[in-house]
């Protein structure tokens, strides 16, 4: 059976349920030369706009060009995800003094990458929805503060799923007026996300923490431990009746946590959300490594009533 016997030419065949037409030029394998496939009543058209080999066969399944459509979709979607990778090695390559660089043939980033294909399936298998509903749109009503430790996960030392907490994360969990980045995570999670209550959550054995209470010099990393050392400053009393050295760093690591919640207090961003009524409680947690617990430290502010005269701004100058 011959289809266009002049170059540009083509017709349609329609075919029942099952029939098949096989032609005699080269194989059609993903929809060369095929320019239309649908199905009406009863029967199948196939259109085709110049000699295709093998067989097309028509009805069989209902959803062959739904399957064909996908593969092409993932196949178009490998494509721009190559192009993109290709597009930022030739940037790289033409800047000065940057070499080309790849991570293709490296098998950590290999293996993290199944990984997350396996989490990915393993999610979907739960809740097939569960991306398309995250894609839209976050909405948590926690913000956790926390230390950049990764043993300290938030999501999943609170067993929430993604999209139910917005982090920030820093060394030894401080808050620090001057700190642009945290200032801004504050902002947006307050101010756009509304969330309802902030948690600063500090843990015991923290790093930062116990260099803090040492005397020893570890480079740039000083300057940021130097407003933990504020914190012992301000309880110098309480700390020094402590003798048991890890009953100090452990309250250390308390009082660090209050400090922080304290600061999260003081900024404009919390006092302005009080001012106008917004429903928000900012709580101090201390999360213990060895048994997997939080403990409240028992400190929440929800109104600016309760940080007194020094850090109360009330009013616009």
């Amino acid at each position: 059976i011959r289809c266009g016997e002049k170059e540009g030419e083509h017709r349609v065949y329609i075919l029942g349920i099952g029939e098949e037409i096989k032609m005699d030029s080269s194989a059609f394998v993903s929809g060369v030369g095929v320019t239309s496939f649908s199905k009406s009543v009863g029967v199948n058209k196939c259109q085709v706009s110049r000699s295709a080999g093998a067989t097309i066969r028509c009805g069989e399944k209902e959803t062959l060009r739904d399957q064909l459509q996908e593969r092409m979709v993932k196949l178009q979607q490998a494509l721009t995800v190559q192009k993109e990778q290709v597009e930022v090695l030739e940037r790289i390559s033409q800047a000065e003094g940057h070499p080309l660089i790849s991570s293709e043939g490296d098998e950590r980033v290999a293996a993290l990458l199944k990984q997350n294909r396996e989490w990915r399936e393993s999610v979907l298998k739960e809740d097939p929805t569960f991306f398309d509903k995250l894609a839209n749109v976050q909405t948590p009503e926690i913000l956790w503060i926390g230390c950049a430790d990764s043993r300290v996960p938030a999501n999943e030392i609170f067993n929430l799923p993604p999209g139910e907490v917005f982090v920030h994360r820093n060394i030894a969990n401080c808050v620090i007026h001057t700190d642009l980045s945290c200032l801004s995570v504050i902002e947006y999670a307050v101010k756009y996300l509304k969330v309802k209550r902030i948690v600063v959550c500090g843990h015991y054995n923290c790093g930062g923490v116990k260099a803090s209470m040492s005397s020893l010099k570890y480079g740039v990393i000083d300057n940021w431990l130097r407003h933990i050392r504020d914190v012992r400053r301000t309880h110098f009393t309480e700390l020094s009746k402590i003798t048991d050295e890890e009953a100090q760093f452990r309250r250390m690591c308390e009082l660090n946590a209050i400090e922080s919640m304290h600061s999260v207090c003081s900024t404009t961003i919390v006092q302005s959300a009080w001012d106008e009524g917004q429903e928000l409680t900012v709580h101090a947690f201390i999360y213990d490594l060895a048994d997997g617990l939080l403990k409240d430290l028992g400190l929440a502010v929800s109104n600016a009533e309760a940080l007194g005269g020094v850090y109360r701004t009330d009013a616009s100058a």
